[in-house]
């Protein structure tokens, strides 16, 4: 019954009760009518000193981890609490936080959410709300109790130890014939002490060892730049949720680029899809963040084509520079950026993901065998692989699961 209703069968029975002059329509009008104000009064008073917590582990987590969050409402009033619902605003996919209890006077309730994540992005924990009312239902009363968090979904990292497409070392790295004036990672050897030497240069184990000053040499670091470039064009997409081309082109990206900062080398990053993403070369874990961070919020869009962005960004690739494109585009246009980029003294390499195979249509011709006939090295992709043991072992892991 709604307030209105109620008033209204007051008033009636208040009516009947003057005309026809009955104690008993008295009363009851009486009675509706103190049980009418006692719920309003209920109702508003349903949801007065209640304290929600929402203890969650972190502000970020990566796709594939379990989301879990400890919820606490705690009744610090002695009046009891008939029921309260509580509604959780998250946007997390699959987040359910909400909760019905009925609470004593001072007591907790508390209860978990745990939640799987399996899409990227960034969403929202909360608003949470609070609502309640009386036992008759005709008033319902709503309360906000905490205002919305942020939480981010990075992309899933695959636990890749080497990347197939550069099993002879990546260009331009290890140890140099030159040595280095300066204290550099590299540490070669040891020889003996010449005045004019930094101290901080002893090598103080080998100099008690030979009774001799000893000093530590040092290899020149060549700088190699590695630029991951992604495909997100969304002409160029196929398949749906976790099972597309966008998704497995990021997940490669940010496994290929965690790998490449983790061997200490400067990576950057070009994404071209519904915002064109420009993440400056950079080492270390902070890239790592930024790189994941990036992903995490990037969308397939009508952005510029893949001979487009080559082409726009090959003034940042120079000399001892590793391109890696990751792209399910089965076009030739884009093939002369590449040739391009190895006329210039670029290392390029190219992951090509099979739309095709997203959709479950007929493969197209293998226009990446012409990138392969000029030198290119090539990794083939398609739906249901085996992601990381590909990306380390190469195709002949597929071939190999499939007979």
């Amino acid at each position: 019954m709604r307030p209105w209703q109620a008033i209204l069968l007051i008033f009636i029975l208040g009516f009947f009760a003057v005309s026809s002059g009955w104690k008993v329509l008295y009363w009851l009008t009486y009675v509706l009518l103190l049980l009418f104000v006692l719920s309003w009064l209920w109702a508003r008073y349903s949801l007065r000193k209640l304290i929600f917590h929402r203890n969650a582990p972190g502000e970020r987590i990566q796709v594939g981890e379990v989301f879990e969050e400890r919820l606490m409402l705690d009744n610090v009033s002695i009046l009891p609490k008939l029921w309260v619902q509580i509604a959780d605003g998250s946007t997390l996919p699959n987040h359910r936080a909400g909760y019905v209890a009925s609470m004593g006077g001072r007591k907790r309730a508390m209860w978990k959410a745990r939640t799987v994540c399996r899409r990227r992005g960034h969403f929202q924990l909360g608003p949470v709300s609070a609502a309640s009312g009386d036992p008759f239902g005709l008033f319902r009363q709503r309360v906000m109790l905490t205002q919305a968090r942020d939480i981010l979904v990075l992309p899933h990292v695959l636990p890749i130890t080497r990347f197939v497409l550069f099993t002879g070392g990546l260009p331009g790295r290890g140890r140099s014939s030159r040595r280095a004036l300066q204290t550099t990672t590299n540490a070669t050897t040891i020889r003996e002490y010449i005045p004019g030497d930094a101290l901080s240069r002893i090598h103080w184990r080998s100099s008690a060892h030979n009774n001799k000053l000893m000093v530590k040499e040092f290899d020149l670091d060549p700088a190699v730049d590695a630029w991951v470039i992604l495909d997100l064009q969304d002409a160029v997409q196929a398949g749906e949720g976790e099972h597309s081309t966008e998704e497995y082109g990021v997940t490669i990206a940010a496994s290929v680029a965690v790998y490449l900062l983790r061997q200490d080398l400067s990576v950057g990053m070009i994404v071209n899809g519904e915002h064109r993403e420009f993440l400056s070369l950079d080492r270390g874990d902070r890239q790592i963040e930024r790189v994941l961070e990036s992903l995490a919020v990037v969308s397939a869009g009508p952005g510029p084509d893949l001979k487009e962005a080559l082409a726009l960004d090959a003034l940042h690739f120079g000399r001892n520079t590793v391109a890696i494109v990751i792209t399910s585009s089965s076009s030739r246009d884009w093939h002369d950026g590449i040739r391009h980029l190895q006329r210039r003294g670029v290392q390029v390499a190219v992951i090509g993901l099979n739309a095709n195979s997203f959709v479950n249509s007929p493969p197209d011709e293998d226009t990446l065998a012409l990138l392969e006939g000029a030198g290119v090295p090539v990794l083939r992709i398609a739906k249901g692989d085996p992601l990381a043991q590909i990306v380390e072992s190469g195709s002949d892991v597929r071939y190999a699961q499939r007979r």
